[in-house]
């Protein structure tokens, strides 16, 4: 029973009571963190080796799943970070730089040129490795031409004040050539000949620095073409067609006068020349080349250039320049090489030598050569013989040393084809007969082959394997070894009038308006582009390494086909306004000739410079 007064009843009470100590019994302990953190260290040892030994690789992903749902998001974002440490580790920055440019040599060359490079720092050392692109360059099976290398670079090391030098040593040329009269021509002869004994390399060097001044085209073409050291024998009687002009190189550019046709018949006794003003310039320009510093291949550049130039032929992306009246008539021949020479044979009877400009916008006329009676229809040249032939009957062997005809080989009719090797010179013409001759024993002549029951349109010849094309319908490929034919080719329906031949393909061009693609090992016919023009294929030419194929037709059109598919890759109009009839190509441009009398170039490196330095 509650005591009354109580204050317990009320459920209050104002007594303050004693609180004691607790005891030490009941007080907990104190943990040091290292303490907590060496256990829970321990722990989780003890749970890997236990993982390692019988879980799989599940059930830890699981189990490492599951603690991180457990971790709190300031905690889990410190352990991605430790994961994105521990699981990008950068290969360039741990292996060598040897085997890091051979991983990098897998990569296709556009993505290491455009994405690879942009990936750090250490990776752009790495693709920017002059080593790694010369190897890509060479993968693809591209040459570079070491020499014309050296020139590009040399260039720029040049002195404004060696520059100016060669200027005064040009005009002097060029002064020379148009103000001299036909008995004091021995000083610009002597010019000429010092300019020559300049090392081979400055043509294309100065032709590269000015490009568009005459002067600079006029002395590069002073070094590039041979002139006649010697005193020429006295000029032929003007019945005789055997007459060399030669054309002023400055003569088609700021300079003109009453002697730009020059023509070199003077005395022995004129040698040797009075020494010049020149001679001291050309002397200091002979030291140039020792002066100048090579630069290593910039391999990166040249390689996006070369990839650049295979697109541009692809997409036909291109500058077209054109020459109207190269000749007076219809031009039947055309050939160019690496030196920039160009050669032309017309229905006027001559054959024109052209100098071409580096960047090929320009082309300065070099020599004019008047030996044949008849159209100049087929020619060939090297470094030192042309060989021409005519609808005359003959050809004719030049030395370019002398510009004058050393041989002259007969036919019963019009020459119409004509192609040499180091060993044989093999001649083609509408009287159906090959004559072949032998050019180690001065142009003799070995044997004949007949085999053709009409004209022989074109020839080509690779090794001792010859291959003939006539209006029969039929290809011939003949062993010159054995003097016997190997296949005969007949499955155009027309005459064939042009063939292309590297050794082991056999293109043909036909009045059938096709083209054929045959393999010479086996004489089988491997493609047929059927109506590939729309009148008669006059002229093709094909290469296995840019696997092309280009053909120009009567229809004033030219064409680009892929050689192992037989795919159009572009048509070319308005080159020509009239019939092709002949063209070359190379890597950066195609050059062609026509009955409109022009001279066209195709020039798919018109911005790429370094394009030309492939072989």
């Amino acid at each position: 029973m509650a005591v009354l007064g109580d204050p317990s009843d009320e459920g209050f009470d104002d007594c303050f009571p004693l609180r004691t100590p607790p005891s030490s019994a009941s007080k907990p302990k104190a943990v040091k963190p290292s303490t907590v953190l060496a256990a829970e260290s321990q722990a989780m040892e003890s749970l890997a080796q236990v993982l390692q030994k019988s879980a799989t690789p599940q059930a830890c992903t699981h189990l490492a799943l599951a603690l991180l749902a457990r971790v709190p998001a300031a905690m889990l974002r410190l352990a991605m970070q430790e994961l994105d440490r521990r699981l990008r580790r950068d290969f360039v920055d741990v292996l060598p730089m040897d085997i890091s440019l051979r991983i990098f040599e897998f990569l296709p060359a556009v993505d290491v040129a455009r994405n690879v490079a942009l990936v750090s720092r250490q990776w752009y050392a790495v693709a920017t490795q002059p080593h790694l692109w010369q190897r890509q360059f060479r993968a693809q099976g591209w040459r570079l031409d070491g020499e014309r290398w050296k020139m590009y670079c040399s260039f720029s090391c040049i002195a404004d004040t060696d520059r100016a030098l060669l200027h005064r040593s040009a005009t002097q040329i060029a002064s020379a050539f148009t103000t001299a009269s036909p008995g004091t021509l021995a000083p610009a002869i002597a010019s000429r000949r010092s300019m020559y004994a300049l090392h081979r390399e400055f043509a294309s060097l100065y032709a590269l620095e000015a490009d568009g001044s005459p002067l600079m085209g006029s002395l590069a073409a002073a070094l590039t073409l041979p002139v006649p050291w010697r005193a020429p024998s006295p000029e032929p009687s003007s019945s005789s067609p055997r007459t060399c002009i030669i054309r002023d190189p400055a003569s088609l550019g700021r300079f003109s006068g009453p002697n730009r046709h020059v023509r070199f018949c003077m005395s022995s006794s004129s040698y040797p020349p009075q020494p010049q003003p020149l001679a001291r310039n050309l002397q200091h320009l002979h030291s140039l080349p020792a002066r100048r510093q090579s630069k290593p291949v910039d391999w990166r550049g040249v390689y996006a250039e070369h990839h650049q130039l295979l697109a541009n032929w692809r997409e036909g992306r291109c500058r077209v320049d054109r020459w109207e009246s190269a000749h007076p008539e219809s031009i039947y021949c055309v050939q160019f090489g690496r030196d920039n020479r160009v050669y032309t044979g017309s229905r006027d009877h001559t054959v024109r030598l052209w100098h071409l400009s580096e960047t090929g916008s320009q082309i300065t006329q070099l020599a004019t050569l008047a030996g044949h009676t008849g159209s100049v229809l087929t020619l060939q040249a090297d470094d030192t013989t042309l060989v021409t032939g005519s609808s005359d009957a003959t050809a004719c062997v030049w030395d370019l040393a002398t510009c004058t005809v050393r041989r002259r080989l007969q036919h019963a009719d019009a020459v119409l084809s004509l192609r040499f090797s180091d060993k044989w010179l093999v001649t083609a013409s509408k009287d159906r007969m090959l004559h072949v001759w032998r050019r180690d024993c001065d142009y003799a002549h070995a044997f004949a082959l007949p085999g053709h029951a009409v004209a022989i349109n074109a020839i080509s010849l690779h090794g001792d394997m010859l291959v003939s094309a006539s209006g029969d319908r039929t290809i011939k490929l003949w062993d010159l070894a054995t003097r016997t034919c190997v296949h005969t080719l007949d499955e155009h329906t027309r005459g064939v009038a042009t063939l292309d031949f590297d050794g082991m393909h056999i293109v043909s061009g036909s009045s059938d308006r096709s083209i054929r693609i045959w393999n010479a090992l086996t004489g089988v016919c491997e493609r047929t582009i059927a109506n590939a023009h729309a009148d008669l294929v006059r002229t093709v030419a094909f290469s296995r390494a840019m696997d092309v194929v280009v053909s120009g037709s009567y229809d004033e059109t030219i064409k680009v086909w892929s050689l192992s598919t037989g795919a159009l890759i572009h048509k070319f109009r308005n080159v020509h306004t009239s019939r092709v009839f002949k063209l070359m190509f190379d890597r950066t441009r195609i050059v062609s000739c026509s009955h409109d009398r022009s001279v066209s170039i195709i020039d798919f490196a018109a911005d790429l410079p370094r394009a030309r330095l492939l072989l």
